[in-house]
């Protein structure tokens, strides 16, 4: 089936710079918009590796279209973290090709709308410099009270515990591994919250992005992947280590 495929053509122009587009469609897609060939079998591989089984592949309208085996822009239980796993893996292949994120950004209106990632090729990145294999992580906003840290250090666990003590005066419910990730249950609602509730959130995480820029890690993006549920989502953060070039 593969073989059959023709992927669409990428018409790079050397006066602009390189730019392509990803995006997260249905409850199981993600296309490739103006990216350049060579990026599809090492993004097959990232969606393997990360997700499971690939459903379907075809060129959907000018787009490279995977359609994969199950909904991991739906993603409950385990798949809500694969699916993070998954828009982590992504863009650690982009980074590793050339490909910075320059925005994730909704540019839909679609009721079950996510983000569109769009990057730009750098040979050698300015803002961040790694030594050998990309380092990123995610941390997930779950119901109204949840935070998970996926696949992140040892040490940025002690790291969000602090800065949620320090914030959240409800304080912390309970502790967990959620399908491999680390889940922090808060007392309260941080993530429906009115009135100082509301304020008190923002500050907690503010001091979560503070407390893990000082462990060397920067939040490289915060992307919409799920259509949540009954309209009930939040972003993911991203973060990835980072040292003075």
């Amino acid at each position: 089936m593969k073989g059959n495929l023709e992927p669409p053509p990428y018409k790079a122009q050397a006066q602009y710079p390189q730019i392509c587009c990803i995006t997260l469609n249905e409850t199981d897609k993600l296309r490739l918009i103006g990216t350049p060939p060579e990026l599809i079998p090492l993004l097959r591989d990232a969606i393997k590796t990360s997700w499971g089984a690939i459903q379907r592949e075809r060129n959907y309208n000018g787009s490279f279209e995977f359609k994969m085996l199950g909904n991991p822009w739906y993603g409950q239980g385990a798949d809500s973290v694969k699916s993070r796993r998954l828009i982590v893996s992504v863009l650690k292949t982009m980074v590793q090709h050339g490909w910075e994120l320059i925005q994730a950004a909704d540019v839909s209106k679609k009721n079950t709308d996510k983000d569109s990632l769009f990057f730009e090729y750098i040979e050698q990145s300015t803002e961040m410099v790694d030594t050998g294999e990309i380092d990123m992580f995610a941390v997930s906003f779950n119901r109204y009270d949840r935070l998970r840290i996926i696949d992140g250090p040892a040490r940025i666990i002690p790291t969000v515990r602090e800065a949620i003590q320090q914030q959240w005066r409800s304080g912390i419910q309970e502790e967990q591994i959620y399908f491999s990730a680390m889940e922090f249950k808060l007392h309260g609602y941080p993530f429906f919250a009115d009135g100082q509730e509301a304020v008190m959130s923002r500050m907690m995480l503010s001091q979560i992005l503070a407390n893990v820029k000082a462990q060397g890690y920067r939040l490289y993006t915060s992307v919409d992947i799920s259509i949540g549920h009954e309209g009930a989502d939040a972003e993911t953060w991203v973060f990835r280590a980072v040292r003075p070039a």
